[in-house]
């Protein structure tokens, strides 16, 4: 008889209605090995005891289900050592890279009674805290039938780079044998399609409280600049919008700092009070009318704690197009063209005084640092909403195809099947290799072996840089920037580095000009302005739309 181990600390069942997506996909993750996995018995290790109360409530309906009740076992992690010595194991999984994995490849190392994979689900991977982490992972102790299962190309390509660069660092400190052993599988988290059955558009719209027939945008997602995206572009996007006809966005999410409500009243200072409707904090239970009621699902994206994008599968499961940023895994759920856009997004060349920051700023700062460098291109996003509202049947098409894209790849019961696939096949690696070493040691050391740079470790989540000879033309909302009205808000943590003065200094000389590259804007400056700063201050002022690529 062969178990399936799974470890975390199932926080998610500390909150009643979970709405953080890392909380959200370990909840579906659980749920589904609870109604799809064909393991002999699953071995869920937990915290503490008092926790078993808890996952027996959170996740009762399943356990109802293919004979739970006598394969579950709630199990202390308190007595991993014993188990793994007794039990055979399929594999043990836990739900997050920067707790358990290489800790768990040592205990197994030392104890199994026979070798068995490690595998694991990385979320945020842009805490510096993280960074230190993965130290341990390049050292001694994972093998090569151990697996990081990343949710996105662009995460893995993070991890592959990542541990690279620490290991090559180690190694010229001379730890020859650091280097991450394991595998770096991409296997992505899912949704359960049947939970996004269709609500009629006219039972949401009662539901929330809207009048029919207004074109709906939904934005749903943490509302907050510094885990998720800045929204203040997109009530831009809305503004330019309603120059023309009547359209309406729906902003819902857990909400931070009072984040949701100063949109709002940024919102209504640019007359659009009508047209935004704030769902803060709202239950579970309201998601499937809030996406039945929407037109179009937007999603900004521009932070890289973001390496996958749950609420897109959700949207695509009911049946909604995507306009969303071409960052990080976004691109690995939508197909540009068929299940919506992709918004080309850009980075800043030059990330080295953001580098220097990252391990003395909190980590939502560091984030929000490389954030508001990150551009969505205005023109492609608002030129790629007109184009939806304007064409019913490509809303249709999109969504119908974002439908078969989730039933194909991304259902829980398909990403499960994928899982227990690589499980098998690495414990079969597993018992054809040689006998498990003891760990080995690591010299004390004063080098700075974190040689990171947001460039080389997120560079790719972006579309691509700033080019140095590009003209720079007037934005769409230039000419609202000069009355006062845009670009004064929103993120004070800047620090004042963006000083509206100098982005109009900036915009006259473009229009003056008839158009100015980056390297034009620089030599103007006479030097006074460092050319990272001038390429900082471009990048926020094409976020905002007061510059535009020609």
């Amino acid at each position: 008889m062969q178990a399936l181990g799974f470890i975390n600390a199932f926080d998610e069942l500390a909150d009643s209605d979970p709405r953080l997506g890392r909380k959200v996909a370990n909840y579906g993750l659980v749920s589904a090995l609870l109604e799809y996995s064909s393991a002999d018995e699953l071995h869920f290790f937990l915290p503490f005891y008092g926790a078993a109360q808890a996952f027996e409530r959170g996740y009762s309906s399943f356990l109802k289900k293919n004979d739970n009740e006598k394969r579950v076992k709630l199990l202390s992690a308190l007595g991993l050592p014993a188990h793994v010595r007794r039990n055979s194991y399929l594999a043990v999984h836990a739900a997050e890279l920067d707790r358990y994995f290489p800790e768990m490849c040592h205990l197994r190392n030392q104890w199994a009674r026979e070798p068995f994979p490690l595998t694991c689900t990385p979320h945020t991977l842009s805490y510096w805290s993280t960074q230190l982490r993965n130290i341990y992972k390049v050292l001694p102790g994972v093998r090569a039938y151990d697996a990081i299962f990343c949710t996105s190309q662009a995460a893995k390509e993070h991890l592959r780079l990542e541990m690279g660069k620490i290991a090559q660092n180690l190694r010229a400190l001379g730890l020859s044998r650091a280097g991450y052993k394991g595998r770096l599988d991409v296997i992505p988290l899912g949704v359960r399609a049947s939970d996004f059955a269709a609500v009629s558009r006219e039972e949401a719209l009662k539901t929330l409280g809207l009048p029919a027939g207004v074109p709906t945008l939904l934005c749903l997602g943490r509302l907050t600049p510094f885990d998720k995206f800045d929204l203040a572009p997109l009530i831009g996007i809305l503004w330019l919008l309603n120059q023309k006809e009547p359209v309406r966005l729906l902003l819902a999410g857990a909400e931070q700092r009072r984040y949701g409500r100063q949109i709002m009243a940024f919102a209504q200072e640019l007359g659009l009070g009508e047209r935004v409707f704030l769902f803060a904090d709202f239950a579970s239970s309201l998601k499937p009318c809030l996406l039945a009621a929407c037109d179009i699902f937007v999603s900004p994206a521009d932070n890289i704690q973001e390496t996958f994008g749950l609420s897109l599968l959700e949207a695509m499961a009911a049946g909604k197009p995507v306009v969303a940023a071409d960052f990080s895994g976004y691109r690995d759920l939508v197909r540009h063209g068929q299940s919506g856009f992709l918004v080309p997004t850009l980075r800043a060349e030059d990330m080295g005084p953001i580098d220097a920051l990252w391990p003395l700023l909190p980590e939502h700062m560091s984030a929000l640092q490389v954030a508001q460098r990150t551009p969505l291109d205005m023109d492609a996003w608002l030129g790629y909403l007109k184009l939806l509202l304007g064409d019913g049947n490509l809303r249709l098409q999109m969504g119908e195809a974002g439908q078969r894209r989730i039933r194909e790849l991304f259902d829980w019961k398909v990403v499960v099947g994928r899982m227990e696939e690589q499980w098998k096949a690495l414990k079969a690696e597993a018992l054809r290799a040689e006998a498990l070493r003891a760990g080995g040691g690591t010299e004390e050391t004063e080098e700075n072996v974190f040689n990171l740079s947001f460039k080389e470790m997120f560079g790719h989540f972006m579309s691509g840089s700033l080019p140095l000879y590009r003209n720079f033309k007037a934005g769409p909302l230039a000419e609202l920037f000069k009355k006062g009205q845009w670009g004064t808000f929103p993120n004070t943590d800047l620090g004042g580095a963006f000083n509206p003065g100098v982005v109009k200094t900036v915009l006259d000389f473009v229009e003056s000009q008839g158009g100015a590259s980056l390297m034009d804007l620089y030599q103007a400056s006479g030097g006074e302005m460092p050319a990272f700063q001038m390429e900082h201050l471009c990048l926020w002022a094409l976020k905002y739309g007061i510059l535009s690529q020609e």
